[in-house]
């Protein structure tokens, strides 16, 4: 059976990202260390950007910086991009599994058009956990962007643990339950 090139394209969206790593694979990875300068605890993990940003339908905001005390997993997402759609299935169901006192799954939205459009894709995709409109600054605030999409796994403390780019799946169910019930959340070593 042949196969077009659009199958191709789409396949590999969907396996390695919107934007791939130089290596073109999926990664997991410990976050940039914090730079001179920045306020960072003494291991030198990197405080999460004190963003606040407005809920899709706007009728709210959301603090990054109101929700120490839990874990947050932030996705920055787009409509258009394909591995991005692929995932919102799983991150729904993480945040359904999850006490909402002890974790917030936060969908950051970039670069996908109106609100009434982003909030009709939202329901036609049956999702509901917490969505807000970004920038690219908000983008940005989190360091180096490798492309869509981009995971930052944020602790009770505020501090950003881990960042994954494109789809990761169970490992990124793994991590996250591990850091709720744990609160640390150890790299294994080779």
């Amino acid at each position: 059976m042949r196969r077009s090139p659009l199958y191709l394209v789409v396949a590999a969206l969907v396996a390695y990202g919107c934007s791939p790593t130089e290596d073109g694979e999926p990664t997991t990875e410990a976050p940039p260390q914090a730079a001179a300068g920045d306020e960072a605890p003494a291991d030198g993990k990197k405080r999460a950007p004190d963003l606040v940003l407005q809920t899709v339908d706007g009728s709210d905001s959301i603090a990054l910086a109101d929700q120490r005390g839990k874990v947050v997993l932030v996705d920055l997402w787009a409509t258009w991009c394909v591995p991005c759609i692929a995932e919102l299935p799983h991150l729904q169901e993480m945040s359904e599994q999850l006490d909402a006192d002890d974790f917030l799954m936060l969908g950051v939205v970039l670069e996908s058009g109106e609100r009434d459009e982003i909030e009709s894709f939202l329901a036609d995709q049956d999702i509901d956990y917490p969505q807000v409109i970004g920038e690219d600054a908000d983008r940005d605030a989190f360091g180096p962007f490798l492309g869509y999409p981009t995971k930052y796994l944020i602790d009770r403390e505020g501090l950003v643990v881990k960042r994954y780019f494109g789809i990761v799946g169970e490992q990124l169910a793994a991590d996250v339950e591990t850091l709720v019930q744990t609160g640390v959340l150890e790299e294994k070593s080779d």
